[in-house]
């Protein structure tokens, strides 16, 4: 693939040294030279000085013969606009921006810009971990016959407590998924109808809550 990447900062310097080292043709531009030295005499790509959105910058990498254009610099202005240009322009069927400001999602979502948000990833990944510890905690029973299970609650759940829906020594729930958020919760955190619950249970357990379970969940 050729791929033409506008930001060489350690998001789009390393997805560049990433791509060219998997044997991509890979164009970096950044106006700052520090940034393009910085990624190394081994780069195997071209670096090229000069604003992500200049036309001269923009032909230099030879961006009406790129496969994907990625925008990844640290100003999503920059970024929204630069990601236009390949696409309006140039007419580069992939194109990918990076996003700091989830605040400005519904500017890249207008011009149809395919995007990254950066704090969503970073949370997302905090979720995975924080919700992979929870899952080392609530394996810890005596007796093994561990299993995760997922079940989504019914009409019986309104009202309740994670607390009523544990079971000591037997169940213990450690993420919920409401309305395409996923939490980790508390005791006291309330449960309702549709909620898919994800927790550790002993085999057999699950018997003791159908009343409070979705049938064919």
């Amino acid at each position: 693939m050729h791929v033409v990447i506008a930001g060489a900062g350690r998001v789009g310097g390393r997805l560049a040294t990433d791509l060219a080292n998997s044997g991509h043709n890979v164009v970096v531009i950044d106006n700052d030279p520090e940034a393009l030295d910085a990624l190394g005499k081994s780069f195997d790509g071209l670096a090229i000085q000069g604003e992500a959105f200049d036309v001269d910058s923009l032909l230099e990498a030879r961006i009406s013969q790129a496969n994907v254009f990625c925008a990844m610099t640290d100003d999503d202005n920059i970024n929204l606009m630069a990601a236009e240009v390949a696409k309006a322009v140039y007419n580069v069927d992939r194109v990918l921006a990076r996003l700091q400001d989830p605040a400005r999602e519904d500017s890249y979502r207008a011009l149809g810009i395919p995007y990254i948000s950066t704090t969503s990833l970073i949370s997302a990944v905090a979720l995975e971990r924080i919700v992979s510890e929870e899952f080392s905690i609530h394996v810890a029973f005596d007796g093994g016959g561990i299993e995760i299970v997922e079940f989504i609650l019914s009409a019986g759940a309104e009202g309740r407590r994670v607390s009523d829906l544990e079971i000591d020594g037997g169940l213990r729930v450690a993420a919920i998924r409401r309305d395409r958020k996923t939490t980790v919760p508390g005791p006291d955190t309330l449960l309702a109808p549709g909620d898919l619950i994800v927790a550790a249970a002993h085999n057999g357990v699950r018997s003791r809550i159908e009343h409070l379970v979705e049938e064919g969940a």
